[in-house]
């Protein structure tokens, strides 16, 4: 039985230790603290190092929202056999992503942890103005920074959704937003539900029945990875996702894009 428990034991510390585990934030904090933003289409991979178990893709810029352009990525990884248990990355040539990049002296090294968006081989409609979104939220962001220095974004969950195909969010009749997001200053209390909101940029559409929808039904979750014991206070960024409307389980008002 000793021999047994000791087995089982070493067993869960090896998964444990062989498990790829990554503490990612949200988009505005990747987009804060990223040196370089923007959608990269990979050229080619090549120079693989089975040694440190790296190799190289030639990047093209798509798009640029922050930084300066680069041409060469370093991927952790081999070349069609990375281990996403050891949080390796397989990159193949014409795949593109959104990326929020941090590095230093232009080199740019990512894993299964980086902040990484696919998106389709083809660029879409329905992409592009996502992308569009996605730079008018990036463009408050920049001008905002110092605004949100020190400040904690989070991600929520309904927990009163149940079995609906969307949320009471997402089921808001008439909403018109004049622009496609909005950020809410959140206090929250002992069990993480909201008891106090306010916008710091809101939809200007809904914003009151947005409010009360969030305190009766929205649970924020507190990152594991930071200290937030004493924290009561976060900040949620909200996505209006029109290309959603018509699309059964895709969420119209989300904290994703």
């Amino acid at each position: 039985m000793k021999k047994l428990s000791l087995f089982l034991f070493l067993l869960l510390g090896i998964l444990k230790v062989s498990a790829c585990s990554c503490a990612k934030g949200t988009l505005a904090e990747n987009y804060l603290e990223a040196n370089v933003v923007g959608v990269i289409k990979i050229l080619k991979v090549y120079d693989e190092n089975p040694d440190q178990r790296t190799y190289k893709a030639d990047v093209e810029f798509e798009k640029i929202y922050k930084g300066t352009k680069f041409t060469t990525l370093n991927v952790r990884g081999l070349i069609g056999k990375s281990s996403s248990a050891a949080c390796e990355r397989d990159i193949i040539p014409n795949q593109r992503f959104l990326v929020l990049l941090n590095g230093s002296n232009n080199s740019f090294t990512v894993s299964h942890c980086s902040a990484m968006s696919s998106l389709n081989v083809q660029p879409t409609k329905d992409e592009e103005a996502q992308l569009e979104k996605l730079s008018k939220a990036f463009s408050y962001l920049e001008k905002n920074k110092l605004k949100f220095k020190g400040a904690q974004f989070s991600y929520y969950y309904d927990e009163k959704q149940g079995d609906n195909p969307k949320s009471e969010l997402s089921r808001i009749n008439n909403f018109n937003p004049k622009q496609p997001f909005a950020i809410y200053k959140v206090k929250l209390d002992d069990s993480f539900k909201i008891k106090e909101m306010s916008p710091i940029i809101g939809f200007g559409s809904k914003d009151k029945i947005i409010e009360g929808i969030m305190k009766r039904n929205i649970r924020v979750e507190t990152p594991m990875f930071r200290d937030t014991s004493k924290k009561k206070e976060y900040l949620i960024l909200l996505f209006y996702n029109k290309q959603n409307i018509n699309i059964p389980n895709r969420e119209v008002i989300s904290d994703s894009w």
